[in-house]
């Protein structure tokens, strides 16, 4: 029975552990010359293992891009799911761990660097990644937006059909760092902070806004 336990718990970890071996395969080689092969060697395990669990290399790229991303969406998913007190607060809290799990966290900065270097060649990979990934972070902070406006708030802009708006700090810190290491490093706990005020500004509901107060 032991023996039994430790196989189901190895079953269970397995697509874990293949997601990781790929992530260091594609971060060294890319998405076009990663091969499953090296993926397996990686991994511990042969070839065909990878394709119980994933059915095709872009499964696994998804798969592997879902996973880094995984920590932020779950935040945002838990901070909407039933909102309560201030917009802004819930914003506040979100890019904070966005800023810790993105910004500061070479992984995650690696997956941004692969999906702006090859999403561009594989047109259905750019789609997926569009709607597995990104579409469901885009709708989860307009529901934030809305929300705030709802609650007399935020203002009604253009933030609540572009949510993206929002976010383009973040993608600017994280390109930074591709770019420019240690070398040119941006102050992180500044910038988030004037991250946060620019939000805070732009949303705001004005003296003249015909919004009722919160």
């Amino acid at each position: 029975m032991a023996i039994a336990g430790r196989r189901q718990r190895r079953k269970e970890e397995r697509p874990g552990e293949i997601v990781e071996a790929a992530f260091e395969e594609f971060a060294r080689s890319g998405f076009a010359a990663t091969k499953l092969d090296d993926v397996a060697a990686r991994a511990g395990i042969t070839k065909g293992t990878i394709y119980l669990y994933f059915p095709s290399k872009e499964d696994l790229f998804l798969a592997t891009v879902r996973e880094m991303n995984r920590p932020s969406q779950e935040n945002l998913a838990a901070l909407t799911a039933a909102p309560q007190g201030s917009a802004m607060a819930i914003l506040r809290s979100h890019f904070a761990f966005v800023y810790e799990q993105m910004v500061e966290d070479r992984r995650a900065r690696e997956i941004l660097r692969m999906l702006m270097a090859e999403v561009s060649r594989f047109p259905d990979l750019a789609d997926r990644w569009r709607a597995e990934v990104i579409g469901p972070a885009v709708e989860n902070l307009r529901r934030v937006v809305r929300y705030g406006i709802e609650r007399g708030e935020f203002r009604a802009s253009a933030a609540e059909d572009y949510p993206h708006l929002l976010f383009a700090p973040v993608i600017m810190a994280c390109t930074w760092r591709l770019m420019f290491g240690d070398d040119h490093a941006l102050d992180g706990a500044a910038y988030l902070a004037g991250h946060l005020d620019l939000m805070e500004r732009g949303l705001a509901r004005g003296p003249g806004s015909d919004a009722p107060p919160g």
